[in-house]
């Protein structure tokens, strides 16, 4: 296998045609299609079927395409280790934060990271944990920071945990429901929480549940942080978030915390990685930025 055959064999996983991957890829699309057909070739299996709808992997394809990614993936973290111990510098660190550390911590980590490392460039992503924890797995992110139950977590990747949220039901300001001081006066509330595993929501529904209270009425799925804060302050569906977010003005100025005296749970913030993963330098120490910025920060 050679690197530029598991390029173009990303590439057209990726984009689902011969012209789009060999655009991607800075070849021609008779030298891509010849680089598939090498490759082809050397496993001995077709890898991609060719149609009027484009082109897509075979099931030898995709089995290819996971471990393409991840070879191509180390492939370049060798390539900036070598750079940096040759006095040259550059590279990329990928990784995906969740709303609470984009919101307080990231600033002071970024600011950590580029006086030491100013020209390695950073491609950071939001960072809920099931699309988060698919580039982890794929290596197009080299780390992700996410709310996770490390209890749960698979042997493929290892967990660092950074900190505990106290968590909050969150409204709109006059909310019919915004002095409720119990859970149970919640119950023909309408919810927004994303309920994927490990999730704040899914904690919050486990707790209502654990406690009798039975399972907020979710009427709508969200794992975006810019639209949740949008619902969640121009209309009636109550949600779930860190109460650390209440330290941002523009956020208490439109969302309150519904004060119920039960104690909510508490969710673990931390990073994950690949187990097997060789991290560069600059992966590592972004890393330790990070988590200075937590250790510096909370209280």
């Amino acid at each position: 296998m050679k690197h530029n055959q598991l390029r173009a064999l990303v590439a057209i996983a990726e984009h689902g045609s011969l012209r789009a991957a060999a655009k991607t890829v800075c070849l021609s699309q008779p030298a891509l299609t010849k680089a598939i057909r090498e490759l082809e070739q050397d496993l001995g299996v077709p890898l991609v079927a060719r149609s009027a709808r484009g082109a897509q992997l075979t099931q030898f394809g995709r089995a290819i395409y996971a471990r393409a990614k991840l070879i191509l993936a180390e492939m370049q973290h060798a390539r900036e280790d070598v750079y940096r111990l040759s006095g040259l510098e550059g590279g990329v660190v990928s990784c995906a934060v969740t709303p609470l550390i984009s919101l307080k911590y990231i600033a002071r980590a970024i600011r950590m990271f580029r006086k030491r490392m100013a020209t390695t460039r950073l491609s950071v992503q939001e960072g809920f944990l099931t699309q988060a924890m698919a580039g982890v797995r794929d290596g197009s992110l080299d780390f992700a920071i996410a709310i996770l139950d490390d209890t749960r977590i698979s042997n493929e990747f290892q967990f660092r945990s950074l900190l505990e949220a106290e968590l909050i039901i969150s409204a709109r300001q006059g909310h019919p429901l915004a002095n409720a001081r119990s859970i149970f006066e919640l119950g023909s509330a309408e919810w927004m929480l994303n309920t994927t595993p490990e999730s704040m929501g899914r904690v919050l529904q486990d707790y209502f549940v654990a406690m009798g209270a039975g399972a907020p009425r979710v009427v709508m799925e969200c794992s975006s942080f810019s639209a949740s804060f949008s619902m969640s302050a121009n209309s009636d569906l109550l949600s779930c978030c860190p109460k650390a977010f209440l330290e941002t003005p523009w956020f208490s100025s439109r969302v309150v915390a519904v004060p119920v005296t039960e104690g909510l749970p508490r969710v673990t913030v931390g990073i994950v990685s690949r187990r097997d993963a060789l991290n560069t330098a600059a992966c590592d120490y972004l890393i330790d930025c990070f988590a200075e910025a937590v250790s510096a920060l909370s209280p």
